[in-house]
């Protein structure tokens, strides 16, 4: 029975409401709105329900609807409800047949219009409620991006976040009220951003357009530089980080355990490689996993996680992985550890580079079987006024993938 309903809000509230909107608003028994509807929601004529707005926290809400379920409750959302909007909450909590939602058009839209960009040529984001850097991630040369952004200060935000990653050319048109009557627009270059007079609202999008080319731009394909990473040393090199990755698999949502992550590059690069990936790094050092932290910022993935703790202890709490790496502190207890918690079809991914390591693991691919390989990388470096191949320490590696359930 389809008791709660969800209803997207333009610019204009409730005036261009269709009557049946109006009417199920005036049956509810709960209206739970934005602070700037809730005065035409009480004043509807025969409206005799509850109207309030949005909890504090927000997941406050569920257990309130938990309370309401089976009534009649309207709740009204921005532009398109499933679209980083209370919609993608409520989905996760209710299903299908209890809730009725009606989108209208979202920001997004309204921005890519007035910008004149195809939605399907576009990226579009929000730091509402999460860390700025996230954007990030996204950027590269000819890159359109639209960011529903947090408060007024996110293009001030951005905009120094964007100079320090080398897109201080990158124009920011910032579009507030969009779609509405008092819609307000101000635009300029990154570098030039701080320096402007701009009166921007709290609840805006804001357009990032990048230039067609930028110094050392980092793209989101596995293999990143060395450079790209602050290290002690303990390092994933770039030519086996991006074999590593490939034997991962990284998924939509999934969560990679990186045991031993050191600088945190695997595990990022995890992130930086399928949308809404997950990556939880584990290292016995404290000073290291503040490094990865910082590396996953910089590089558009804060919401990176380490963990501090002791192997193969520090697994006994964390959700189930998708995939695994282990590119330090190889033993047959983690590995017999790490092979009951996968899932099913997971892939756990080892990289070894010392004999005692690469005795345990060929025991290891002689009891579980999966694929086993040597990987040798060599780099043209000066020698003398010429130059020569330089060997890196090879790198033995094993990859098993878990039986389906």
């Amino acid at each position: 029975m389809t008791w709660l309903r969800v209803i997207g809000l333009t610019e204009h509230g409730l005036d261009h409401f269709p009557p049946s909107h109006l009417d199920q608003l005036r049956s509810a028994e709960l209206v739970i709105a934005p602070e700037r509807a809730l005065p035409s929601v009480k004043a509807l004529p025969e409206f005799g329900g509850k109207a309030m707005t949005w909890p504090q926290p927000f997941l406050d809400i569920i257990p309130l609807l938990e309370d309401y379920r089976g009534k009649n409750v309207v709740v009204l959302a921005t532009g398109d409800p499933l679209w980083f909007g209370a919609a993608s909450t409520l989905v996760r909590y209710f299903s299908p047949d209890e809730m009725e939602i009606t989108p209208s058009p979202s920001g997004f839209q309204w921005a890519a219009a007035r910008m004149g960009w195809p939605m399907h040529m576009t990226r579009c984001l929000t730091v509402h409620g999460r860390p700025h850097e996230t954007v990030l991630k996204h950027l590269g040369p000819k890159a359109r991006l639209l960011v529903l952004a947090h408060d007024r200060h996110s293009p001030d935000k951005i905009a120094a976040l964007l100079i320090a990653a080398g897109y201080e050319e990158a124009h920011l048109t910032v579009l507030g009220h969009i779609g509405g009557d008092a819609e307000t627009c101000h635009h300029a270059k990154a570098k030039d951003w701080a320096d402007a007079r701009h009166d921007v609202l709290d609840f805006h999008v804001l357009a990032i357009e990048c230039p067609e080319a930028v110094d050392g731009f980092l793209p989101l394909i596995p293999g990143l530089p060395d450079t790209a990473f602050d290290s002690d040393g303990k390092l994933t090199k770039s030519e086996v980080r991006a074999t590593t990755l490939a034997a991962l698999k990284p998924c939509d949502g999934g969560l990679l355990w990186d045991l031993g992550c050191g600088s945190g590059a695997v595990g990022i690069e995890w992130m930086r490689s399928a949308p809404f990936a997950r990556a939880i790094g584990i290292d016995n050092r404290q000073d290291r996993l503040e490094v990865a932290k910082g590396n996953a910022a910089r590089l558009g993935v804060p919401e990176w996680q380490g963990l501090c703790a002791d192997l193969p202890q520090g697994l006994a709490d964390l959700d189930d992985p998708d995939a695994v790496f282990i590119g330090g502190g190889l033993s047959a207890a983690l590995a017999a550890a790490v092979m009951r918690r996968l899932k099913p079809n997971g892939r756990l991914v080892v990289n070894a580079v010392t004999l005692e390591s690469e005795a345990l693991m060929l025991s290891l691919w002689q009891a579980h079987g999966g694929e086993l390989k040597r990987i040798a990388i060599s780099r043209a470096d000066p020698v003398g006024p010429y130059h020569g191949w330089r060997p890196l320490m090879p790198v033995t590696q094993w990859v098993f993938e878990k039986g389906g359930s």
